[in-house]
């Protein structure tokens, strides 16, 4: 689903839900840099930006009218990097 497609619950909602799509992205971007130039180095910060990333996704999901099914593909097809407990995770992983 494009971001296009994705309609928020409430109208007032379009620039929460397009500052979590500017977020996620950012943010994403910054954790596959670290991966790419040392993943076993900075473990730390990149279990950090995964659960930043999955915190977007989750509000991604509130905010958007028709919930998971409705957000954009590549926050359905995110998975994190290194092992994080399901509870954090939001329900696409």
């Amino acid at each position: 689903m494009s971001k296009k497609e994705s309609v928020p619950k409430y109208p007032s909602q379009v620039d929460e839900m397009n500052a979590i799509d500017k977020i996620f992205s950012k943010t994403l971007k910054q954790r596959d840099n670290i991966i790419k130039r040392n993943s076993k180095a900075d473990r730390d910060k990149i279990r950090t930006l995964d659960l930043k990333i999955s915190i977007c996704i989750k509000k991604r999901a509130k905010v958007t009218k028709g919930g998971y099914n409705d957000i954009p593909m590549n926050m359905w097809e995110w998975e994190p990097y290194f092992s994080i407990d399901k509870k954090l995770l939001p329900k696409t992983t």
